[in-house]
């Protein structure tokens, strides 16, 4: 029961990210969702579940960072 429960709030935390994504950082909506996807994110939380607690906009600046999205970590945070 309560690994299904992490499994809905990593799910909502996705689309989250996903947002944080296109709002904060001007990905096109298959960008954020190529990066959500192919991140480790559900495999972080139901390992370390006080991951969870990190914001949308964490979780989006891990992502990037990950990817090696230097220029628009700078272009957006600077």
């Amino acid at each position: 029961m309560k690994r299904r429960r992490i499994k809905k709030d990593v799910h909502l935390l996705a689309i989250n990210t996903t947002k944080e994504l296109i709002v904060r950082f001007n990905k096109s909506i298959s960008e954020a969702e190529d990066l959500v996807k192919n991140s480790d994110m559900e495999r972080i939380i139901l390992k370390h579940p006080i991951a969870l607690h990190d914001s949308a906009y964490n979780w989006a600046v891990k992502l990037l960072t990950e990817n090696g999205e230097i220029e628009t970590l700078k272009k957006h945070l600077v």
